[in-house]
């Protein structure tokens, strides 16, 4: 296994990550009790392949599973899905259709 898809796992049983600089920090905020003989090994991958891990969750939406964001114009990655509807009061030139041939 991949340490994304390490990180992608963890991120559907509940764990959120939180990537700053080179440091990088996780939490459990699913329901319930994480099962320990499933997470203890995605962790572990997370934790030996850190620069990984940081290098995949900076492509990575944890709440949609997406992959493209857009800077606001205070410089903060915003998803183009999660986000949409901020991005487009932001740049409305984003609501319009793509023109084809004509």
């Amino acid at each position: 296994m991949k340490p994304g898809e390490a990180a992608m796992k963890l991120t559907a049983l509940g764990y959120r990550f939180e990537a700053a600089g080179e440091r990088l920090r996780w939490r459990f905020e699913g329901q319930g009790q994480p099962d320990p003989g499933q997470v203890r090994p995605l962790l572990q991958l997370v934790k030996e392949c850190r620069d990984e891990v940081l290098f995949f969750l900076r492509c990575y939406c944890q709440k949609c599973g997406g992959a493209m964001f857009i800077p606001d114009p205070e410089g903060r990655d915003l998803c183009a899905s999660c986000d949409w509807h901020l991005l487009t009061e932001l740049y409305p030139g984003l609501k319009e259709r793509p023109r084809g041939d004509q």
